[in-house]
């Protein structure tokens, strides 16, 4: 899922054409960087070069997680930590409350991502409705027992550490 302040196919500018293609499935505002832009930027800045590689390394943690959700997670487990991953990420862009958020995709989007049909999905969402670990009416999630659903997810939030400044002589 790409949610705003998201940078889209870092990775795949450094192969021939893309890998992969991206659908929108809301409004979308963007910008392209050619490659050789990009190495001159950071040439001339190595600063923003050094920032696209902490956000490079995100995303990269990112997939990781979306791949262990797919091979080793049940469908509860994924769903649980995939609402957890939207919150943290919605909340880092002033997007969710403490412990709520308002969906900003569809049902079938979700079962999508999640390798669920729309109907298994439905299942598993009233299965955490029924243990209390989140309660849910149209688009707004709220995470109602935020410990318990972690416990659940195995999660543990992506905490990317600050990119440290530059070194001072003593």
């Amino acid at each position: 899922m790409i949610l705003p302040g998201d940078v889209i196919g870092f990775p795949v500018s450094f192969f021939d054409r893309s890998i992969y293609s991206v659908v929108a499935v809301s409004d979308l505002t963007y910008n392209l960087c050619p490659l050789d832009a990009y190495v001159r930027l950071c040439y001339e800045q190595p600063q923003f070069g050094l920032a696209l590689s902490w956000l490079a390394a995100h995303e990269a943690a990112i997939y990781a997680e979306h791949i262990v959700d797919l091979g080793r997670r049940t469908p509860l487990e994924r769903l649980a930590h995939f609402l957890l991953e939207m919150h943290a990420r919605l909340l880092a862009v002033g997007r969710a409350d403490r412990a709520s958020f308002e969906l900003p995709f569809s049902q079938e989007v979700m079962a999508d991502v999640l390798g669920l049909s729309v109907p298994h999905l439905n299942r598993v969402l009233q299965q955490l409705r029924a243990e209390k670990l989140i309660t849910s009416r149209a688009r707004l999630v709220e995470l109602t027992d935020m410990a318990s659903l972690q416990t659940l997810a195995q999660y543990q939030p992506l905490d990317l550490a600050p990119i440290p400044g530059p070194a001072t002589r003593a």
